[in-house]
């Protein structure tokens, strides 16, 4: 019987250590370390003719995390804490006007006529009455309404019952003119004060842009010339009743007077009219109802 021999050939023992330092190469170096860039960015190559920069970014730790997170936290909070001044230097700069939607009577509120623009010149019209020119700058006057705080309010539901009446006086003020002769004596008395003598308030914007409430009156004449001042008074014309129902009363009552400066009433042939003024152009631009004549010669 014949034996069989087997020979064994040796085995290449694998060195296991490479690969360990290997692989701790690859998991261990920071990316921007790898000479051939992290994996991501050697995995992008195959696909792209051109190849991706290697990456900048790393994970920060659980320390620098919460530190940074606490940073922003109380960056944000600084930025809260700080707004509400923002917001009150933004607030006082506006307009300190409120809107109220109550009517209450006359004890609770207070009413104020301050006259912005004041007449300085027109021309009589005589007997001509469709030949008649107004009172140039024409008038404007500011009403101011405040509570019982000292608010000053825009209120609402009043603002229909509110009219402002013009009346004409002699220069110095002291008697009222409702009628008049020509100066030569020839003419019968006639009414002096003519045109549209009664206006409603109107939510307008002066040259400094705040909010207020004007009567404006563009359309009132003189009769005979001479030297005459103006007055103004605010009435309500509105009733409450026991059930708080409103309604138009019998008889206004007088809120507040105001009176212009003496102003001159020329002669036709000798009146010349004068410059527009910014608050007229301005009130014109926010659609404001007023004629406005370009200054002419004699």
């Amino acid at each position: 019987m014949s034996q069989r021999t087997h020979q064994i050939r040796p085995v290449t023992p694998i060195t296991p250590v490479k690969c360990i330092s290997s692989y701790k190469k690859l998991f261990h170096e920071p990316p921007w370390e790898n000479p051939q860039g992290s994996p991501r960015s050697v995995a992008a190559s195959d696909h792209s003719n051109t190849q991706s920069p290697p990456s900048t970014w790393s994970m920060p730790s659980q320390s620098e995390s919460s530190s940074q997170q606490g940073t922003a936290w109380s960056q944000a909070s600084s930025i809260d804490r700080a707004s509400p001044s923002v917001s009150n230097q933004y607030i006082s700069n506006q307009s300190r006007v409120q809107h109220s939607s109550f009517l209450n009577d006359g004890q609770t509120r207070s009413y104020h006529l301050d006259v912005v623009q004041h007449p300085q010149r027109t021309a009589e019209f005589g007997s001509a009455s469709l030949s008649r020119l107004p009172l140039a700058p024409p008038v404007v006057v500011q009403l101011t309404v405040r509570d019982r705080f000292g608010n000053s309010i825009i209120p609402e539901m009043e603002l229909p019952f509110l009219i402002a009446h013009l009346s004409l006086f002699t220069d110095d003020g002291s008697r009222p003119l409702d009628m008049g002769t020509s100066p030569n004596g020839e003419a019968p008395p006639r009414r002096l004060l003519y045109g549209n003598l009664v206006s409603s308030p109107q939510k307008l914007r002066d040259l400094q842009g705040r909010l207020g409430l004007y009567f404006l009156f563009p359309d009132a004449s003189i009769r005979w010339r001479g030297r005459f001042q103006l007055g103004i008074s605010l009435l309500r014309i509105s009733e409450t009743n026991a059930s708080g129902t409103m309604s138009i009363a019998s008889q206004g009552t007088v809120l507040a007077q105001a009176r212009t400066r003496s102003f001159d009433v020329y002669a036709h042939e000798n009146y010349v009219a004068p410059p527009i003024t910014r608050l007229t152009q301005s009130f014109l631009r926010q659609g404001a109802r007023i004629n406005a004549f370009t200054p002419n010669g004699p």
